[in-house]
């Protein structure tokens, strides 16, 4: 199989899981918060951006990009398109702006031999670039939005992107030797 393709499966399906188990488990577990305008305090779906960035560069993004779309238009209910369409494009825009200036820096994590996709500080400093793009970034549109300028908006996607992307990332590292094992 096309290794694009089968890079952009992984990443479409990984990156649904992370916003379902969000949708299913987070959500409600964070109550009546106004999630649409201050952003989640733990956004599982960052590490279905991240990590796929992270461990196959540049060509998850696509496919991160149709995930996202879908998953805000047809499994979140409510919001409107242009909200959602804007917040999405900010967040999938702080990873690749994120991934080339890795690059540009000759820190490609696949391909470096500064940082390294198996080292843990690596991975969590593109996790907290990101998650700091992504939080200026949509709290700069959010503030645009709603008229009042409020860092807590910005504060609430950073924390939640990293608390987010940590969690995914220990699970996975937790679950990979089952999954290495059912392979046998």
């Amino acid at each position: 199989m096309n290794k694009f393709i089968e890079i952009s499966i992984y990443t479409f399906i990984f990156h649904i899981l992370c916003y379902v188990l969000w949708l299913v488990l987070i959500v409600p577990a964070e109550g009546p918060t106004n999630i649409e305008e201050l952003g989640s305090l733990v956004y599982l779906p960052h590490a279905g951006r991240v990590l796929p960035v992270i461990f196959f560069g540049w060509q998850a993004i696509p496919a991160v990009l149709v995930a996202e779309f879908l998953e805000w238009e047809y499994l979140w209910s409510g919001g409107d398109f242009y909200r959602g369409t804007m917040a999405t494009t900010i967040s999938t825009l702080a990873v690749l702006s994120t991934w080339f200036i890795f690059f540009l820096l000759g820190l490609d994590l696949n391909q470096s031999d500064v940082l390294k996709n198996t080292n843990w500080k690596h991975v969590f400093l593109f996790i907290f670039v990101a998650s700091l793009l992504n939080g200026l970034g949509n709290g700069a549109w959010y503030a645009s939005i709603f008229d009042e300028t409020d860092a807590l908006i910005s504060v609430r996607f950073m924390v939640g992107d990293v608390v987010g992307a940590t969690i995914m990332l220990v699970l996975l590292v937790l679950f990979y030797p089952m999954f290495k094992n059912f392979q046998k």
